[in-house]
Order: C-alpha cells, then structure tokens, then sequence
C-alpha cells in the first residue's frame, strides 16, 4: 500500500512567487522554466498520496450509509481473484458504470442485474456473470456480482 503523505498545517507558509503555496522547503530553486522537478511538486506527491488509494479501492468505507445497499463487482480468472480493466454497467434502481474491478458502489435498495461490456484478463474470455439474473438489494446489505474468465 503506498504511503499517504500529510503535512501538518504548520509547515505551510505562503511564499512570493510561482509555488507560494508549497510547504515549507518542499520546492527548491528556479521553477520559472518548467523542468521535470517543478512538474513534480507537492501536488503531485499528495494526489498520489491521497487520491489514488481511494480511488483503487485501497481504501474503503466501514458500512454502508443508512438505507443505502453496498454492490461489489469482482472479477476471477480461473477461480483466482483478478483485478484490473473491466467495463460493465450496473441496471436497477439506479443506473450505475465502471471500468476497473474489483468495484463497490453505494445505491438506492432496488433489484440490479450487471452487464459485462469488455475488457477482461488478456487473452480470457467471458465465461458468466454470478449470479445469473438480477439480485434484490435491501438497505444496509451487500450483494456481489462475480465476472468469470477463463483462458483458452
């Protein structure tokens, strides 16, 4: 798991210039050309820092918010866990689609049904989506979809 960088609000301090907003000592030297060092600043360090882990799924929620149903899209090759590229589209209560896998999203209770639009592991093909049909979603409850591929 990568590492999240935090800075404490007292490290920061507005300076002239270009990078005024840069914590103290974080950005050194001449940053009017745009050299590889001023493209990698702070901000960078704190979107990978911070936003990547949320958004691959590194970091999750406890439960799920009152009267909300949790839906978790997974993937498996050959009965292994598999994660990466998988374009679906979740049909229910609410309209729902995803690229990456594996997936959890927060709706409304309702009845959902996953469709597998592509990707996949390379060289894999669809063998189904478990289980077959829809899945009824109740408040505070998890249902999973299971994408499963084999290899020819």
């Amino acid at each position: 798991m990568p590492a999240i960088v935090v800075v404490p609000a007292t490290k920061w301090r507005l300076r002239p210039g270009r990078n005024r907003h840069a914590p103290a000592g974080a950005i050194r030297g001449n940053c009017q050309k745009r050299s590889a060092a001023c493209r990698s600043s702070w901000r960078s360090a704190l979107f990978f820092g911070m936003v990547l882990p949320i958004f691959f799924g590194q970091v999750r929620r406890a439960t799920a918010p009152d009267g909300e149903t949790v839906v978790h899209i997974q993937a498996t090759q050959k009965g292994t866990a598999w994660s990466g590229r998988l374009a679906f589209r979740l049909n229910g209560a609410q309209q729902w689609t995803g690229s990456m896998v594996p997936y959890e999203v927060f709706v409304r209770p309702g009845v959902y049904t996953l469709t597998v639009t592509g990707g996949g592991p390379p060289g894999a093909r669809l063998l189904s989506v478990a289980p077959v049909g829809s899945q009824l979603g109740q408040a505070a409850e998890t249902i999973t979809f299971t994408a499963e591929f084999a290899t020819p």
